[in-house]
């Protein structure tokens, strides 16, 4: 089980049900901790009904009291492919 945050304004923009394109970061234990990844992602209010956690924080910082269970379904890359 691996652990993600993202940053939003709103709880509206995390609807349960739809692919989303964000941009999270990890939380686990090692050398590559906080680092970021955009991704599509499927987000569940009910935490045992995905594989991964995200915890929310507000644009400031602030984190959000609700948890949400989530499953990476793959990275997206942002750099065209000639500068990879």
């Amino acid at each position: 089980m691996s652990q993600w945050e993202v940053f939003v304004s709103d709880l509206a923009e995390l609807p349960e049900g739809k692919d989303l394109e964000l941009t999270i970061r990890t939380l686990d234990a090692g050398i590559h901790k906080y680092t970021y990844k955009r991704a599509k992602v499927r987000v569940s209010s009910q935490l045992d009904a995905l594989p991964d956690r995200l915890q929310v924080r507000y644009g400031r910082g602030q984190l959000a009291p609700q948890r949400f269970s989530v499953q990476v379904l793959e990275e997206v890359e942002r750099l065209p492919a000639k500068y990879r």
